[in-house]
């Protein structure tokens, strides 16, 4: 009869060989925290590596919030992976981070990708197991995210760095059986004692919530599994239709046009908001989706847009053209200022564009560059004085094209509907008095060709 330490490697070698990962000169990066779990995982894999090609290694990563007691589990999973011959990799995070769930996973995920590239592992393996996916749809539930939540935790992810996260223990090991897998090889898995601390709703669930379930069904755990079935069966199907109505909905990858989001029915936004919360890994619950919908009504008419916070350094931008998460509300600052010369390329360093300035040599041009140009036909036969290269100042000022009068250059931008967080950043071409050329934005009335353009002016990105 087959033992607890077979079934678990069969199993995951029916994964590895479901997502083609046994069978080449594979590197396989385990996420390793020592405890019950990822030691299971490691160790089979270990095991199973001696009968095929591939290699593991393992990455701790000490998240410093329990001083002596999580340098002792880390220089024990070294102690381990030494023992077994397995390459160890880790690493300490600073005390002074947040020490909550989202800030420790965040830095997880960062440590493994980064240890991963430095040693070419085509994928990041971890021990989730079916018990941690109970928990997480159960934590999903009193969260609010909806159905799309339901679904739990991916079998893969795919990262944009081209490196997947696989859990092979997730659907058919539960959390016993990793910890009847160390009892029947003599392992001693450490204990996070963080774990039983019931003041993180995760600890809460698995010790009070679910133990209580239970005595009103012995298989709930199953129940809510299925439950996550059915959910992921659904979303597929609904994938399919948000598929069909999102063709025209983006500008561009992760920016959503505003005039088009407005036009979809209201259950439609809903959905599509958090489907992009989703996509780009922010916390979704039902109030932060009907706050973030109401907050687009309520903006949707603003020129240079409004921000909503996401999280800490994640905002939602709104406006009358888009909707997009941004990472910053202001712009980064630049002192520098570049004396511009005539016929050279000057490059700006903290901008990390150049501008170029060159006589016209043809005759009138039978069109014009857009405001939005990077590229300006200009006369300068009525500018005095030296030319610079900068960024906007308190004070600047502008004669906007077609207008009598000299304006702010903030206003200025306020009305041509350029965001605040990148106000900051726009290259601007000025005299020591005022600005003749805001790029990509529009020009002073100052360079207005009457005749024939005296020059041509542009702004170079490489």
């Amino acid at each position: 009869m087959e033992n607890k330490s077979e079934k678990i490697k069969r199993k995951i070698i029916n994964f590895l060989e479901k997502y083609k990962l046994l069978w080449s000169e594979n590197f396989l990066l385990v996420g390793f925290s020592g405890g019950a779990d990822s030691l299971c995982l490691l160790d089979s894999l270990h095991k199973i590596s001696g009968n095929y090609a591939f290699k593991v290694a393992a990455a701790h990563l000490n998240h410093n919030w329990r001083g002596e007691d999580s340098l002792r589990e880390a220089k024990k999973a070294e102690l381990y992976c030494k023992k077994a011959g397995i390459e160890f990799f880790t690493e300490t995070l600073s005390s002074e981070l947040p020490q909550t769930e989202d800030e420790a996973r965040k830095q997880r995920y960062i440590f493994f990708n980064k240890t991963a590239k430095k040693i070419s592992a085509i994928s990041i393996l971890t021990g989730h197991t079916r018990t941690d996916n109970a928990e997480t749809v159960l934590y999903r539930i009193i969260k609010g995210t909806g159905l799309i939540g339901l679904k739990g935790i991916p079998e893969i992810r795919k990262q944009e760095n081209g490196i997947s996260i696989y859990r092979p223990l997730l659907n058919d090991i539960l959390r016993k059986d990793c910890i009847d897998y160390c009892n029947e090889n003599f392992l001693s898995p450490s204990f996070d004692a963080s774990n039983l601390n019931e003041k993180y709703l995760r600890n809460r669930i698995r010790h009070s919530l679910l133990p209580e379930l239970r005595t009103y069904n012995k298989a709930v755990d199953d129940s809510i599994l299925r439950l996550s079935s059915i959910a992921k069966e659904s979303e597929e199907i609904i994938a399919e239709y948000i598929d069909f109505k999102s063709k025209n909905l983006f500008l561009e990858e992760n920016i959503i046009s505003a005039e088009n989001f407005l036009k979809l029915s209201e259950p439609l936004k809903r959905r599509m908001l958090l489907n992009f919360l989703h996509k780009n890994e922010i916390e979704h619950t039902f109030e932060r989706i009907e706050d973030l919908y109401n907050f687009i009504n309520e903006n949707t008419a603003s020129k240079s847009g409004k921000t909503f916070s996401l999280g800490e350094n994640s905002w939602f931008f709104v406006s009358s053209k888009e909707l997009k998460i941004i990472d910053h509300t202001k712009g980064k600052k630049t002192a520098v200022t570049v004396p511009v010369s005539f016929e050279k390329k000057i490059f700006h360093p903290d901008l990390k564009v150049s501008i170029k300035i060159e006589k016209w040599t043809e005759g009138m041009p039978q069109k014009f560059p857009p405001d939005v140009s990077y590229t300006v036909y200009a006369d300068l036969s009525r500018i005095k004085g030296d030319l610079f290269f900068r960024t906007r100042r308190e004070g600047d000022i502008i004669q906007p094209f077609g207008m009598r009068e000299k304006t702010k250059l903030k206003k200025y931008l306020i009305n041509r509907g350029i965001p605040e967080y990148t106000r900051d950043e726009l290259p601007l071409l000025a005299t020591e008095k005022e600005i003749l050329w805001v790029a990509g934005v529009g020009i002073s009335e100052l360079l207005r060709v009457n005749k024939k353009p005296s020059h041509i002016i542009k702004l170079c990105f490489t």
